[in-house]
This record gives C-alpha cells, structure tokens and sequence, in this order.
C-alpha cells in the first residue's frame, strides 16, 4: 500500500469530516450556552471554545499533508 493509495484518501477524508464536525459542534454548544444566557466563564462557552479549537487544529494538522521532508 502507498501513501497515496485509496485507503490514505479515505483516512484523510475521513479526518477532515470528524475536524468539520467537532467544529460545528462546537458552534452549536456556544451558540446554545450564549442563548441561555451563559456569561464568557459558563461551562457550555469554554466546551464550545475547545471543540471548536481541537477541531481547527486537527483539520489544519490534515492539510498540511505529508509530504518529502515533513
């Protein structure tokens, strides 16, 4: 198997589409937490924070790529 085999592209794929989901999750545990009310401390506003940060991460982490020399 190679690198760039379709398994690769699968696992890649597969990576980028849990990345965009833990995002949007994310997005939905702040905008929830900010709609009842929660102020800048409430636990919803900091969950919301780092799933949206583990999910930006992640997803800039898979398209660095891997390349020669990385």
């Amino acid at each position: 198997m190679t690198a760039d085999g379709p398994s690769a592209r699968a696992y890649q794929g597969a990576v980028r589409a849990l990345s965009l989901f833990f995002i949007a999750l994310g997005a939905v545990i702040l905008a929830t937490t900010i709609a009842s009310g929660g102020g800048p401390l409430a636990i919803g506003v900091l969950m919301g924070v780092a799933f949206v940060a583990v999910g930006a991460g992640r997803f800039w982490v898979s398209s660095r790529g891997s390349g020669p020399g990385r």
